[in-house]
C-alpha cells in the first residue's frame, strides 16, 4: 500500500486529520499522522512513503536523500518557502501548495487590522482596561473613503482585499511584477512601482512571497519612501519585514500604527519582545488563515492532491510543474 506521512501534525493541534484519513483511505493509501521534530525522525517515519505533508518542517536536499520513495510534497497551506523548490526538483519530485485555501479568510483578517489600526480598537481596550477612557488617545484617526491601500503584490487575497477596500471607498494601487496593466485594469486598480505606492499610500498591505529578494522588503531604505504617517498591515510572512526598522519607524511617526499577523521571529511569547514596547503595533498570532471553513478545505485539498496525482493526473497546484516540464 502506497503511504502519505504528515510531517508535522502537531503544529496543526486543533485538526483531527479525519479528512485525509477518509479521502486516502478510499483511495488505498494510507495516512500516517506523525510529529517529527528531527531529521531522524523524519527518517522513522517516511523512508519508505511516496507522499509528504508539511505544515513547518524544513525540507531540504540533506533530508531528500535519505527519502528516496518520494515523489509528492504537499504543503499545508499557500506559502511554501519551508521547502526547497529547487532540492525537490533536481529529484524529480513535484512540490504542491494549497493556492485557493483560506483565501477569504486572510483578506478579511487583512481588512480586520486595517480597521482595527485606522479606529484604534485595540489600542482604546488596552486603555479602558488600565482604567483610563480617554476618546483623544493616541494618534489621529482617520476615514478610510478616498485613501489610498497600497498592496505589494496582487495575488488571490490581495484581490479579495482589494474588493473589500473599495467597499469602504479606499482607492486602491498595486505593486506586481507580474501582473500586466490589462489585468490591473480589469480590477480598477492602478500599478505603480514599489517606490511609487510606498509614497503614495495612506494604507500598505502586503501580500508578496518570502524569498531571497523579498526578505526585508520593509527595512530602513524603504521606509524612508513611505509616505509619512501611513499604516502597515501584514498578513504575508513575518520576514518580509525587519522588525527593528520596523519598530524605529514608528517610534519616528513614519509608520503610524502597524498590524501584523506575522513576524520574523515568530511565534512572539517573551513578554519583553520588542514589538510589544509599542503601543501602536497590534499582533495577532500568525492565525489570518484560520477558520472552520478554511481547516476543511485545506485537509480535503491535501488529500485530493495526492489522490490526484495517484490516479495518474499531474496536480494543477504543483509549484515546479514548468521546472520539471510537465
Amino acid at each position: 500500500m502506497k503511504k502519505f506521512v504528515m510531517l508535522d501534525s502537531h503544529t496543526l493541534p486543533d485538526a483531527d486529520f479525519h479528512q485525509e484519513m477518509e479521502i486516502l483511505k478510499a483511495a488505498g493509501i494510507e495516512c500516517v499522522l506523525a510529529s517529527c521534530k528531527s531529521r531522524e525522525e523524519v527518517i522513522a517515519q517516511a523512508a519508505d512513503a511516496e507522499y509528504l505533508g508539511c505544515n513547518y518542517y524544513r525540507i531540504d536536499e540533506a533530508l531528500l536523500k535519505d527519502l528516496p520513495h518520494v515523489k509528492v510534497i504537499v504543503r499545508y497551506g499557500i506559502g511554501y518557502d519551508v521547502v526547497n523548490v529547487d532540492d525537490c526538483t533536481k529529484r524529480g519530485i513535484l512540490l504542491c501548495n494549497l493556492p485557493t485555501y483560506c483565501l477569504e479568510d486572510v483578506a478579511i483578517h487583512a481588512m480586520a487590522l486595517i480597521l482595527d489600526i485606522s479606529r484604534k480598537t485595540t489600542l482604546f481596550d488596552r486603555e479602558i482596561r488600565e482604567g483610563r477612557w480617554n476618546v483623544g488617545y493616541g494618534y489621529e484617526m482617520h476615514r478610510l473613503s478616498g485613501r489610498t491601500l497600497g498592496l505589494v503584490g496582487f495575488g488571490n487575497i490581495a484581490k479579495k482585499l482589494c474588493v473589500y477596500a473599495k467597499s469602504f471607498g479606499m482607492n486602491v494601487v498595486i505593486s506586481d511584477p507580474f501582473i500586466s496593466k490589462e489585468k490591473a485594469d480589469e480590477f480598477g486598480v492602478k500599478a505603480v512601482s514599489l517606490d511609487e505606492l510606498l509614497e503614495n499610500s495612506d494604507v500598505i498591505s502586503l501580500h508578496c512571497p518570502l524569498n531571497d529578494t523579498t526578505r526585508h522588503l520593509i527595512n530602513k531604505n524603504s521606509l524612508k519612501k513611505v509616505k509619512k504617517g501611513a499604516l502597515l498591515v501584514n498578513t504575508s510572512r513575518g520576514g518580509l519585514i525587519c522588525n527593528e526598522d520596523l519598530i524605529e519607524a514608528v517610534k519616528a511617526g513614519i509608520i503610524t500604527a502597524a498590524g501584523l499577523d506575522v513576524t520574523e521571529d515568530e511565534p512572539v511569547k517573551d513578554k519583553n519582545h520588542p514589538l510589544l514596547g509599542c503601543e501602536n503595533i497590534v499582533l495577532t498570532p500568525h492565525c489570518a488563515y484560520n477558520s472552520v471553513e478554511a481547516s476543511d478545505e485545506q485537509h480535503c485539498q491535501v488529500a485530493q492532491t495526492v489522490v490526484n496525482y495517484d490516479q495518474g493526473n499531474i496536480p494543477t497546484n504543483t509549484i515546479n510543474r514548468k521546472q520539471l516540464g510537465l
